[in-house]
């Protein structure tokens, strides 16, 4: 009887915790982003009025319809990551390299 292919380290999964690293950082500049011209617009130091009040409006409700979408993304990738094996056969991982 021949040996099983040996096991290597999933590539597929290190590839998503390095997606999902990277993500998290740009997903904590997009909140400071948006965050900053919100609160700009809605104080009283930049800009007054009805016509202020409106735009403050929109770009708030902007920013929460961006902020929930982008709130999805961890979760999605985290939960692909626990679906990955932590180990796959070597030919499924060079397989992978490949079409990367």
């Amino acid at each position: 009887m021949t040996d099983p292919e040996p096991k290597v380290a999933n590539p597929r999964k290190a590839d998503l915790e390095k997606l999902r690293s990277d993500l998290a950082k740009e997903v904590e500049q997009l909140r400071k982003a948006l965050e900053g011209p919100t609160e700009a617009i809605g104080g009283t130091k930049v800009w007054v009025g009805k016509n202020a009040r409106a735009w403050h409006r929109e770009l708030d409700g902007r920013h929460k319809k961006i902020r929930a979408r982008v709130d999805k993304l961890l979760p999605i990738i985290d939960a692909a990551i626990r679906e990955e094996p932590e180990k796959v056969p070597a030919a499924e991982a060079r397989s992978y390299q490949q079409n990367v």
